[in-house]
């Protein structure tokens, strides 16, 4: 036998695994997308409160943190006890745009930083 019966299987083999594929690859993308927006999170908040705490205006600190924050971002500045807290959130969307809640992940990071005497 030469294997006639099988001509042709590797066609049909690559149409059915190809989609797995697929998902598979936008899941990895996905996940390192998550990733780059946690450390943008966290850089956003660690200059936001070092600013507060070395005595900048909360508007001034959280307009910058906006800019190094990913699209949407929400900020909160807290000054208490002689230390500031600065958190960050953002929701990140699963790609293609796949709704608001399957693969949506709320993402946050937070800063702490002691308020310096002026």
């Amino acid at each position: 036998m030469t294997g006639r019966g099988e001509k042709g299987t590797a066609t049909a083999e690559l149409a059915v695994l190809a989609p797995f594929a697929l998902v598979l690859v936008l899941l990895l993308v996905w996940v390192a997308s998550l990733g780059v927006t946690q450390v943008r999170l966290v850089d956003a908040a660690r200059e936001g409160a070092r600013l507060v705490a070395r005595g900048e205006a909360d508007g001034g600190a959280t307009a910058l943190v906006r800019r190094l924050a990913p699209a949407g971002a929400r900020v909160r500045v807290q000054e208490q006890d002689g230390t500031v807290v600065v958190t960050v959130r953002v929701r990140s969307r699963a790609p293609l745009g796949f709704g608001t809640t399957v693969g949506s992940r709320e993402l946050s990071a937070t800063a702490v930083a002691a308020a310096e005497a002026p």
